[in-house]
């Protein structure tokens, strides 16, 4: 199953796929892949680290700098090497290797581009496996006309939840990652 994971920014989908990734280990499946988490300081958002889903091991990725000291809200955020070669090497590692299930978080612009994870998240669409990908709502259609295959389902944390999906029928991959992420969310069936 391919899954999509959609919203704005600060929306939950880190937080969304971390209790996806939670609930498939529980379940004693193996799950790899990358996580990019916000990075907070002082309540502001500066960044992000990639974790590789496989390992733990966290290291940033994205850091906002500010454009002159006294503007805290003017910032350029720059992608970091170090993080980009881990979230590779993660993707690389879930393709080859006998994973359950595949995380990737997120795809955004920069591999609308071609670069960042563009190759190893089309590979890891591609591969037959579950897989999990986060993309913002606005580059939500372009990131899956670039992946090249269309997602059985797409999510959108912290919506109301689609009333036409009984609470009792735990049987429906809507219901099932409904009930395993504890959240609300609006799941639909993509037009395959």
């Amino acid at each position: 199953m391919r899954i999509l994971v959609t919203g704005e920014s600060g929306c939950g989908k880190t937080n969304f796929c971390r209790r996806i990734a939670d609930s498939a280990r529980r379940s004693g499946l193996k799950v790899g892949g990358v996580l990019a988490p916000a990075v907070h300081r002082n309540g502001d958002r500066v960044g992000a680290d990639a974790v590789d889903l496989a390992t733990d091991e966290s290291v940033p990725i994205a850091r906002a700098i500010a454009l002159a000291p006294w503007e805290r809200r003017a910032r350029h955020t720059t992608i970091l090497r170090e993080g980009l070669d881990l979230a590779r090497a993660a993707l690389e590692r879930a393709v080859r290797q006998p994973f359950d299930l595949i995380v990737i978080d997120e795809f955004g612009p920069l591999e609308l581009a071609g670069g960042g994870i563009c190759q190893e998240a089309v590979e890891a669409w591609n591969s037959g496996r579950d897989v999990v990908l986060v993309a913002r709502s606005k580059i939500a259609d372009e990131a899956v006309d670039a992946l090249g295959r269309p997602p059985d389902v797409r999510i959108v944390p912290e919506a109301m939840p689609i009333e036409a999906v009984a609470a009792d029928d735990v049987s429906s991959p809507e219901s099932k990652l409904a009930y395993c992420c504890r959240r609300p969310a609006v799941l639909a069936l993509s037009r395959a």
